[in-house]
């Protein structure tokens, strides 16, 4: 059983899931120097990005079912050590093929350390204590795009780009250490479900859900302008002709108003409810798409033109986040974690592929994030219509 308490238990699990968000942010320096150093195109450069995302999203779906068989320990020790080799091998590498294959060893090993310890939490608490071990562990993520783009910085400074992934296989190995010293199996052997097939036709019934999609899409709206501009800004950057410095604190920025709309989502959501918040989100990553194109338009491109509109898609797209997930799972109550894993499968697995069709297009322009968040915006806002009318439907009947 899991021993600790809530104050040790978000300490100890800090830097598990920490890792998952590192592994992306401070890759973000080099990204625009791997094309010239691997001597390949931006296209195959992304998918080191894409596929790492893609991974760690849909690696939910089987993961989670088996943490509930295995217990958590073993699938928790198996992904920091997956995690562990996929950063060193990177390391390694002098081919983009070789990249992305590692890449998506890490990202398999950085998928299974999230999943085992959100489940955790679950496991180990109920209630308000739960709820507010999830909202320091999310906060504890969304310092990664401000603190992440700036340690990336440093190294890239100071030492070759391999430094990064030697820097996120220490992370690893010390995240090892800590968890082989002091972490406990959450789930007792009573409680552990016999992993069946049959949990993918679960999966079926979930995505059949109204309700499911019209919390889910405004999630994967918020979080695929965020992919983007992540993916979009070292380009930027670039284009610009601005040092690489400032990289660590334009991202940062919009880091920042994530972390702000992390830490007061879950006072926004018990004044307004989940339907209103995710709306008040997918209004705010309209908002943005609408603000990017209007100003790219009338003065085209520019450090402030390009990050100050993206503020408002990153704190829309914590509202989202946070209310997506709790509106998304309220229908699935006989079986919560089915509904948690296929919402965190889409939401960064379908990120994943938005983002990676949108920087397609040149990203030397505002306007292909500027689309990314006004067609997603407008899917959200036309299933919430849906959403509506479906629900004023089922109460006349």
């Amino acid at each position: 059983m899991w021993p600790y308490r809530p104050i040790t238990t978000v300490f100890l699990l800090a830097p598990v899931v920490f890792s998952f968000a590192l592994a992306l942010d401070v890759y973000m320096p080099v990204i625009p120097e791997m094309r010239a150093i691997l001597h390949t195109s931006k296209e195959m450069v992304q998918l080191t990005l894409s596929l790492f995302f893609l991974v760690t999203g849909f690696g939910q779906l089987l993961l989670g079912p088996l943490s509930d068989a295995m217990g958590r320990y073993k699938v928790l020790i198996g992904s920091i050590l997956l995690f562990f080799i996929g950063s060193l091998l990177c390391a390694t590498v002098n081919h983009v093929g070789l990249l992305i294959f590692y890449r998506i060893i890490q990202g398999v090993g950085a998928c299974g350390m999230s999943v085992t310890a959100f489940a955790i939490v679950r496991d180990a608490y109920h209630g308000k204590t739960s709820a507010m071990i999830y909202s320091f562990l999310n906060a504890m993520i969304s310092i990664s795009p401000i603190i992440g783009p700036i340690i990336g910085v440093i190294l890239a400074a100071f030492f070759p780009w391999h430094a990064i992934f030697y820097f996120l296989a220490i992370l690893g190995a010390f995240t090892m250490l800590l968890m082989l010293v002091f972490a406990k199996d959450s789930l007792p052997v009573s409680n552990r479900k016999p992993f069946n097939w049959g949990v993918f036709s679960r999966y079926f019934s979930i995505c059949r859900s109204l309700t499911f999609w019209a919390y889910t899409v405004p999630a994967i709206a918020g979080v695929s302008a965020f992919f983007t501009l992540f993916s979009m800004t070292p380009y930027i950057i670039e284009t610009l002709g601005q040092p690489r410095s400032k990289i660590g604190f334009f991202f940062g920025l919009a880091g920042a108003a994530f972390m702000v709309g992390s830490l007061i989502a879950g006072s926004v959501v018990h004044k307004l409810g989940t339907f209103k918040t995710s709306l008040i989100g997918s209004i705010l990553i309209f908002f943005s798409g609408v603000l990017l194109v209007v100003i790219h338009l009338i003065f085209g491109l520019s450090l402030w033109g390009f990050f100050a509109p993206c503020m408002f898609a990153t704190f829309g797209c914590a509202l989202t986040a946070g209310s997506g997930a709790s509106g998304a799972m309220e229908p699935f109550g006989a079986f919560p974690g089915a509904a948690s894993a296929m919402f965190g499968a889409l939401q960064l697995g379908g990120s994943a592929v938005i983002g990676s069709v949108s920087t397609l297009f040149p990203i030397t322009t505002a306007l292909p994030l500027a689309g990314t968040m006004l067609v997603m915006s407008i899917i959200s806002l036309i299933l919430f219509l849906a959403y509506i009318k479906f629900s004023i439907k089922r109460r006349d009947l």
